[in-house]
């Protein structure tokens, strides 16, 4: 395989470690939501959980999702993509129904329109790859300014109550261990590096 082949074969303890620490960084990212959720739940509300952040996220998470499956990335990154698509989408469900003032009337279904967005990204991937090369940084370049729009409602309601501070907890954890991973065994494409690295600002900030 092209990638990190050469940790495979000189060494192979080094090779497994990373792929244990990308797998757990996966795990980290597969639950990190799950309080996010559930708290919208409880609450039956969004507020001060920002729709703007997290269609940011969306659309880095669908070029990320789909240029590293495409450029054959190992499956700890693939995953992190694909299960913050599923995350995310959840949350498009959850802003339809609690977006609203009156808890016994639907909010706006426009975010609903968001999970076709993933077809854009394919589009491009396939018929123009040529474009991976811009967009492999649309994952990083979106989870930074996502986060201005979380910050500012924060800012705004005086009040971190509708952020789970679980949901960063695991942000970080993830973070730490797809970092580790990435310098025992170095991407496809450098901007993984950066992937990390801002989920550990995230959760800091």
């Amino acid at each position: 395989a092209e990638y990190g082949a050469e940790y495979c074969w000189a060494m192979p303890e080094t090779f497994v470690f990373a792929h244990l620490l990308g797998i757990f960084a996966s795990i980290c990212f597969t639950i990190q939501y799950l309080p996010q959720a559930y708290l919208n739940f409880k609450r039956k509300s969004v507020k001060g959980f920002s729709t703007t952040g997290i269609i940011i996220k969306f659309i880095g998470a669908s070029f990320l999702t789909v240029n590293s499956f495409q450029q054959k990335e190992v499956l700890a990154v693939i995953a992190y993509g694909l299960v913050n698509l599923v995350q995310h989408s959840i949350f498009m469900v959850q802003f339809t129904i609690y977006s609203s003032d009156d808890i016994n009337k639907l909010g706006d279904p426009k975010y609903l329109l968001w999970i076709a967005f993933p077809i854009i990204p394919i589009y491009l991937a396939y018929q123009f790859p040529q474009t991976m090369a811009a967009t492999n940084s649309m994952k990083p370049l979106t989870q930074v300014i996502s986060h201005v729009p979380q910050l500012i409602e924060c800012v705004k309601l005086q009040t971190t109550k509708g952020v789970s501070l679980s949901s960063q907890h695991l942000n970080f954890v993830g973070g730490i261990s797809g970092l580790y991973m990435c310098l025992l065994l170095p991407p496809v494409a450098k901007t993984t590096y950066l992937i990390y690295l801002n989920s550990i600002f995230q959760a800091l900030s």
